[in-house]
């Protein structure tokens, strides 16, 4: 009796099926198709706001605005076009070096445990600050805070189109932005 069950399921076990059914098939072709939307779509917004960036540091003629298309030194980039932030009696002349510093320092600090959740809320309020004061240095009246509120209520997709979009505009200094 116990030598005929391990047979059965020795037999259950040892069969192959090399053919998947019809459902397996479209599943994982709807599983791929998500995939590449998913993956298409984060390429669009990517080059986007690269190119935003990128026109940005051009008008302004900050050296090396390819940095715009690299990741991480986008960072960099975004502080430089932002242009110099004024934060009670200090004055930030490399904003650039500092938004970098401040983000790649969160995000380390993001890895100790217990405390990490905080660190990475508190990178992203950096980030979202920083478009915020983009936004404000080339837009007038509200129209910064709606890029903004927009921008993380579609967890990022619109920044990068209206970063897009205000690429041609005109930069505004911190105090012509804050008057108007």
């Amino acid at each position: 009796m116990i030598i005929e069950e391990k047979s059965k399921l020795f037999k259950l076990f040892s069969e192959r099926s090399d053919s998947m059914t019809d459902a397996e098939i479209g599943a994982l072709l709807a599983v791929g198709g998500f995939m590449l939307l998913f993956f298409l779509l984060g390429l669009v917004f990517y080059i986007l706001f690269s190119l935003g960036l990128y026109t940005m540091a051009k008008r302004r003629s900050i050296p090396n605005p390819w940095l715009a298309w690299i990741p991480i030194a986008q960072f960099y980039m975004l502080g430089e076009v932002i242009g110099p932030v004024k934060l009670g009696d200090f004055t930030a002349d490399k904003p650039g070096l500092y938004l970098l510093g401040a983000i790649i320092g969160l995000w380390v600090l993001s890895f100790i445990p217990i405390l990490g959740p905080i660190f990475s809320l508190a990178n992203l309020a950096v980030a979202i600050g920083a478009l915020y004061l983009l936004f404000s240095r080339y837009t007038t009246g509200n129209t910064p805070i709606l890029y903004t509120i927009l921008g993380v209520a579609s967890f990022g997709a619109l920044m990068a189109i209206f970063v897009f979009t205000v690429r041609n505009n005109e930069y505004l200094p911190a105090d012509e932005s804050a008057a108007t």
